[in-house]
């Protein structure tokens, strides 16, 4: 079938979407509002997006959740702080990162609702989860407008940190045990998520072995 996007209702082409762009990364946004208060909450429209400079890009749509607020609190946050972080999500994280996702009332602590334990971040003034695979210190690149209260956030990463459990050396490289750290993703439907223990590996082609010389 064809869709004509413009022809749709904004909930049908979000479920067209997400139902079909499989599996996204989570991308759990930390920030600190103006009162020094912590806030987390995850987010799937998110991706890398560059090494140089270190780039990564979160989808933020408005708060259609809660009565009477109108922006996202992360997204308020970014707007007036300028700075974030993300933390990647493990299996033994995934719990804890649902309760974050409730619609809890402006200024509520979702690590300390989840039970997390917030770290001081290096660079920015935004917590660190810990226990987390991975956390990424950010500040804004750039901010992408893209309707009432909702915006593509773009964010330089200036700090990475990853569990010493993950990090490694081969033949004097750098190694990243990405499978170790058990992430999960987001995927089809309402409360469906992928874990990441199942890889297809195919190595990549070279010109010549597409000509089969």
């Amino acid at each position: 079938m064809q869709f004509a996007m413009n022809e749709l209702d904004p909930a049908t082409r979000y479920k067209l979407l997400v139902n079909t762009i499989t599996p996204r990364p989570i991308a759990w946004v930390l920030t600190r509002d103006a009162q020094g208060r912590n806030n987390a909450a995850p987010y799937s429209f998110f991706n890398a997006m560059g090494g140089s400079p270190p780039l990564v890009a979160i989808g933020m749509a408005a708060d259609g959740q809660r009565e009477g607020e109108e922006e996202k609190d992360s997204l308020a946050n970014i707007r007036a702080s300028g700075e974030f972080a993300v933390a990647l999500v493990g299996e033994a994280q995934a719990e804890a990162m649902n309760v974050t996702a409730a619609d809890a009332p402006a200024g509520t602590d979702e690590l300390a609702l989840a039970g997390l334990e917030a770290l001081d971040a290096a660079q920015v003034n935004a917590p660190l989860i810990a226990g987390a695979p991975v956390n990424f210190e950010c500040r804004v690149w750039k901010l992408v407008e893209t309707g009432p209260h909702s915006a593509i956030v773009i964010g330089e990463v200036l700090v990475a940190h990853i569990g010493d459990a993950f990090v490694g050396e081969e033949d004097g490289k750098l190694r990243i045990d990405n499978p170790a750290m058990k992430l999960v993703g987001r995927t089809y439907a309402a409360g469906e998520y992928v874990k990441t223990d199942s890889p297809l590996h195919m190595d990549r082609l070279s010109w010549k072995d597409v000509q089969g010389d």
